[in-house]
């Protein structure tokens, strides 16, 4: 999985594209750790360009949607196409992820 992100103060746009499996789940919450280090506290993960998301994924995403509340913030997706969806609505986790059609509606849902 290719992992790309701009820091916006408080809130990190964290962009995602290709598989999203075991290797691409430890690459991502290595860079979010790294953004809560520089002081995000809120991230908005735009995966519109993800093409495939397993258990490992769904656990990367729990475990993120618990720490932005820990610190405070939220968590948005961004544009999930069909197989972050399926996996999400697979497992009845639809309630625990917010999502938004694009970055700017993600972003001004945080204000």
């Amino acid at each position: 999985m290719k992992i790309s992100w701009e820091e916006h103060g408080p809130v990190a746009l964290v962009i995602a594209s290709g598989e999203f499996a075991s290797d691409g789940a430890d690459a991502l919450r290595r860079t979010v750790s790294d953004r809560f280090v520089h002081g995000a506290r809120s991230i908005v993960l735009d995966v519109a360009n993800v093409t495939l998301a397993d258990s490992a994924a769904l656990e990367c995403l729990l475990w993120l949607a618990e720490e932005t509340t820990r610190l405070g913030g939220a968590l948005r997706l961004v544009a999930p196409q069909h197989a972050v969806r399926e996996a999400i609505r697979l497992t009845r986790l639809s309630d625990r992820f917010e999502c938004a059609e694009s970055v700017e509606l993600a972003a001004r849902s945080m204000r």
